[in-house]
C-alpha cells in the first residue's frame, strides 16, 4: 500500500461542524483517519439501575485510550462512553466503504446515522476483551446520506469505568481491509499461534522435568512458557472463561512472575554463582511487585510504578549477566544478554503503549507476545544444544569405553592364550622328561647290559660296535629331547661329547671351532633331533669312508641373501668323494631331507688339497611356509 497523506480539516455540509481528520490516498482508494471525536458518557448496559444519565458531547483528540479516571469523576459505577465523528460522505467518492477501529476497551457497538451496524458481543450479560482487537466493519452506502454523516462508537466495560476509544477511520473497503489484515496478523493470529505452540512445548518440557528432576533448567523453562502464555493470552483472546476483571488481573500479575522465572532460568542455565539466592530474590521481587500493583489499583493509582520496577529488575539482572558474560566470555552468556536486552527495550516500547500512559503508538502493536515466545524458544534451543552436546559426549565416552573394553578383552584373550600355551609347553616338557627317563633307564640300561654281556662273552667286534652305535644313537636322541631353548651351541656341544670317544678310537682328531651364536627361536625338540641326525650322518660318513686324520666342527653367525642365521660346518681332511655319486647310499638323501625340514641350505663339496666340507645354513628367524 502506498500512502499519500494530507492532514486537513473539512467543513461538512448543512452547517454542522465536521471532525478533524487526515486523508490518506492509497492505490485502492481514500482513507479518512479521524484526529478528534465528540465524547459523551452515559449509563452502561451493565448497570441494572440505569438512571438515564448522559453527559454533553465534548470534543477531544483520538485516540483516547484511557477515560477511566474521567469517567469516575462523572459517576461511580458502570458507565459507557460514546465517540461521535462526523464527515462529509462526498469525500469517499463512490467506492465500497468500511469502518476501521482498534484499541477500544472491551465491548463496543457501532452505529451510522443512528442505525446500529455492528457490535462485538452477542449478549449484554457477557463482557469482551476487545482492547487489542482490530475491527473492519463493512458500511453499506445506503446508510450514507448526502452531506454530513455520523459514526458513533460506544464502548462499555463491566468494571468500574475501564473505558477507552482507539482509532477510527472510514474509507475504501479494500484499502482498510489491507490494513486490517496486517494488524490482525500481528496483533491476533501470529501471537495466538506462537503462544499456543509455546504452551504445548512447555507441557513437553515439564514432562521431561518429571523424568529428570535434577535438571532444574527444565522446570524453570516450562514455568517460563506457562507464565508468558498466561500473560500474553489477553493480547489475542476476545472472550475468556473467567470473569473478565479477574482474568485481566491474572494476566497483569503474571508478568511479574513471568519475568522472575525467566531470569531464574538464565541463572540456572548459566550456573551463576549463588544462583539459588538470586532465584529466591527474583521470585521475592515478583511477589513484591504484585503487592505493589494491588495497592496501586485499590487506591485508584496508575500501576506505572510496577512496570518501571519490572524494567529495573530486568536491568539489574542484565548487569549480573553482563558481568558473567565478560568473565566467562561464552557464546551462551552473550546470546542471553543480547536477548534479554532486546526484551527490556521492547518492554519499554510496550509500556509507552499502555492506555493510561500512551506515550507513543510505536510499531502499532505490542512486542510482548513475541518476546515471550522468543525468550522461550531461544532458551529451549540453548538447552537442546547443551543436551545434544551432552549426548555427543556420552557417545564419545561410550566409544572410548568400548575401545577400552575391547583392548581389555584382547589382553585377557592373549593372556589366556599364553596360559594355555604355557600349559601345553608344560605338558610337553613333562612328557619329554618322561620319555627321556624311560629311554635312559629302560632302553639305555638294556643296551648297556647287552654291551657288557657281549664283551664278557667276547662276541665279534662288529656286534660290540653295533651295540656301542645304538647306545650313542640313543644318547643323541635323549639329548635332542633336552630343553635347550634354541641354543644350537649347546646342542653341538652334546654331539661333540657323544662322538668324541668314537672319533678318538678311530684315530681322528676333533677340532672345536664353535663361536657364540644367537639362539634359534624356532628350534624345538623335533628340529633338534633332525639337526643332530644330519650332523651324526656327516660324522659317520667321515668315520666310515673319509680316511681322515682330523675333523673340524665349526659354528658361526652368517648372512645369506640378506638374512641372518648360523652356519654349521663339518670339515675333514680325508680323501674326499664325488657328491654326485652316492653309491646307492640313502645317507646323503636323508641329510637333504632333514635340511629341508629345517628350512636350511645344505651343501657338500670337496675341498683343496683334500677332504670334504658339509655346510648347513639355518635362518635365525622362522621361515614362512608358502
Amino acid at each position: 500500500m502506498v500512502f499519500s497523506a494530507a492532514a486537513q480539516p473539512v467543513e461538512a455540509q448543512n452547517g454542522v461542524t465536521a471532525n478533524q481528520f487526515d486523508v490518506e490516498t492509497t492505490r485502492a482508494g481514500k482513507i479518512i483517519r479521524f484526529v478528534d471525536a465528540d465524547f459523551s458518557f452515559s449509563e452502561s448496559s451493565y448497570n441494572s439501575k440505569n438512571r438515564g444519565l448522559k453527559s454533553d458531547w465534548n470534543r477531544r483528540d483520538l485516540p483516547a485510550l484511557w477515560l477511566s479516571d474521567e469517567a469516575r469523576k462523572v459517576q461511580s459505577g458502570n458507565l459507557s462512553v460514546s465517540a461521535r465523528v462526523r464527515f462529509d460522505g462526498a469525500a469517499l467518492g463512490n467506492d465500497a466503504v468500511a469502518i476501521f477501529t482498534e484499541n477500544n476497551r472491551e465491548r463496543i457497538s457501532v452505529s451510522v446515522n443512528g442505525t446500529s451496524i455492528f457490535r462485538n458481543y452477542t449478549d449484554n450479560r457477557h463482557s469482551m476483551l476487545g482492547w487489542n482487537q482490530p475491527y473492519l466493519i463493512p458500511l453499506s452506502r445506503s446508510l450514507l446520506k448526502p452531506g454530513t454523516n455520523e459514526i458513533v462508537i460506544r464502548a462499555e466495560s463491566g468494571r468500574n469505568h475501564s473505558l477507552g476509544i482507539g482509532t477510527i477511520a472510514v474509507g475504501n473497503h479494500n484499502a482498510l481491509g489491507s490494513h486490517f489484515k496486517s494488524q490482525y496478523f500481528f496483533r491476533i493470529d501470529a501471537p495466538k499461534t506462537l503462544n499456543w505452540i509455546m504452551l504445548l512445548l512447555s507441557a513437553f518440557v515439564f514432562v521431561m522435568w518429571l523424568g529428570r528432576r535434577q535438571e532444574m533448567e527444565l522446570l524453570w523453562l516450562s514455568l517460563t512458557g506457562v507464565f508468558w502464555f498466561i500473560r500474553n493470552y489477553h493480547f489475542f483472546a476476545e472472550t475468556v472463561p473467567l470473569e473478565p476483571l479477574l482474568f485481566q488481573q491474572i494476566t497483569y500479575y503474571s508478568v511479574y512472575f513471568a519475568v522472575a522465572v525467566t531470569l531464574a532460568f538464565c541463572a540456572e542455565f548459566l550456573k551463576l554463582r549463588r544462583r539459588h539466592i538470586i532465584i529466591v530474590i527474583m521470585l521475592g521481587i515478583g511477589v513484591l511487585l504484585s503487592l505493589s500493583r494491588l495497592f496501586l489499583t485499590i487506591t485508584d493509582r496508575t500501576d506505572m510504578a510496577s512496570s518501571v520496577m519490572t524494567i529495573v529488575l530486568f536491568g539489574s539482572f542484565l548487569l549480573i549477566l553482563a558481568h558473567h558474560a565478560v568473565k566467562e566470555n561464552s557464546s551462551e552468556s552473550w546470546l542471553l544478554l543480547l536477548l534479554l536486552s532486546l526484551a527490556a527495550l521492547t518492554g519499554i516500547h510496550d509500556i509507552g503503549r499502555i492506555p493510561n500512559i500512551d506515550w507513543w503508538s510505536g510499531a502499532g502493536f505490542h512486542f510482548q507476545p513475541y518476546i515471550g515466545f522468543l525468550l522461550f524458544l531461544v532458551f529451549m534451543l540453548s538447552l537442546a544444544r547443551r543436551f545434544l552436546g551432552a549426548l555427543s559426549l556420552v557417545e564419545e565416552t561410550n566409544v572410548h569405553l568400548e575401545k577400552s573394553v575391547k583392548e581389555a578383552t584382547d589382553a585377557l584373550a592373549a593372556s589366556q592364550q599364553a596360559q594355555r600355551q604355557m600349559e601345553v609347553e608344560r605338558a610337553i616338557e613333562t612328557e619329554r622328561e618322561r620319555l627321556m627317563r624311560e629311554m635312559h633307564d629302560g632302553i639305555g640300561s638294556s643296551l648297556v647290559t647287552a654291551l657288557a654281556v657281549a664283551r664278557q662273552r667276547e662276541d665279534p667286534p662288529s656286534t660290540i660296535t653295533t651295540l656301542q652305535r645304538a647306545i650313542s644313537d640313543l644318547k643323541i636322541t635323549v639329548d635332542s629331547l633336552a630343553p635347550i631353548e634354541g641354543d644350537v651351541v649347546t646342542l653341538l656341544a652334546n654331539l661333540r661329547h657323544r662322538m668324541e670317544q668314537e672319533l678318538a678310537q678311530a684315530g681322528i682328531t676333533s677340532v672345536w671351532q664353535v663361536h657364540d651364536c644367537a639362539p634359534l627361536s624356532w628350534m624345538d625338540a623335533g628340529h633338534s633331533l633332525h639337526l643332530l641326525r644330519l650332523l651324526q650322518e656327516a660324522i659317520s660318513n667321515v668315520l666310515q669312508h673319509a680316511k681322515a686324520r682330523s675333523i673340524t666342527l665349526s659354528c658361526q653367525s652368517s648372512l645369506m641373501h640378506g638374512k641372518s642365521g648360523i652356519l654349521i660346518s663339518i670339515i675333514d681332511d680325508g680323501i674326499g668323494f664325488d657328491p654326485n655319486d652316492s653309491g646307492g647310499s640313502k645317507g646323503l638323501e636323508f641329510m637333504h631331507q632333514r635340511a629341508a625340514i629345517l628350512n636350511g641350505t645344505l651343501t657338500i663339496e670337496n675341498i683343496d688339497p683334500g677332504g670334504t666340507a658339509v655346510n648347513l645354513w639355518l635362518a635365525r628367524d622362522p621361515v614362512a611356509q608358502e
